[in-house]
């Protein structure tokens, strides 16, 4: 009795180790909260990926490496266009144009909702900025000061609107930087994968015009 429950317990706790090893493993994979979906993936947001909406299997791959899962997904939804007949190209080819312009547009979207709050965002700064100098001007202003130090007030003053104006312009460039070169990423991905559905296609309709002479 007292073997067979030193077994059952060396049993359980190598389960457990076993299960622990494989947890941290897993963790060492997911990306850190601060990563941006493209630095996790390489160039592109996951929610351009030219794949399926499978939005119902995530709880069930949330473990697997982002990157890892849309190239499956890719993979399976050409998978499923060609692996077998069924289909005939021109059918093919206008469900890939649907969900390329459903992908593209969402970019669209979201690159202008992201501009949008950009320039919300510049504006409440640069409005809240001269409002703060027109009330410390007003108050510089009801005072007797000498003519040294009125010019000395207004100098500042035109300082610190030329370092916020010229921050202003440094913020406003990278953002249009960022823009552009987020842009650039997902039109080369969307090329990318454009190419190879053509490739794909090219070889699909040589299958399906053979067969469709084999079976008039």
């Amino acid at each position: 009795m007292y073997s067979l429950n030193f077994k059952t317990l060396f049993k359980t706790l190598l389960f457990i180790m076993v299960g622990l090893l494989f947890s941290c493993e897993m963790k060492s994979v997911r990306p850190s909260s601060d990563e941006s979906p493209e630095a996790v993936t390489g160039r592109v947001d996951p929610k351009y990926s030219i794949s399926k909406d499978r939005a119902e299997l995530d709880e069930l791959r949330k473990n697997v490496p982002e990157k890892i899962r849309i190239d499956n997904d890719e993979k399976a939804l050409m998978a499923e266009w060609f692996v077998e007949e069924k289909h005939s190209p021109e059918k093919i080819r206008e469900k890939f144009d649907q969900l390329f312009r459903k992908k593209r547009n969402k970019l669209n979207d979201d690159l202008t909702k992201e501009r949008e709050t950009f320039n919300k965002e510049e504006r409440k700064k640069r409005e809240s900025f001269l409002k703060e100098l027109e009330d410390d001007r007003n108050d510089f202003l009801k005072r007797k000061v000498t003519r040294e130090s009125r010019a000395e007030f207004f100098s500042d003053q035109d300082e610190q609107r030329k370092v916020f104006f010229a921050e202003q312009k440094e913020k406003r460039e990278e953002f249009e930087s960022n823009i552009k070169e987020k842009r650039k990423n997902h039109e080369d991905y969307f090329k990318e994968k454009s190419d190879e559905f053509n490739a794909e296609l090219k070889s699909y309709r040589l299958r399906w015009n053979e067969k469709q002479k084999q079976n008039p």
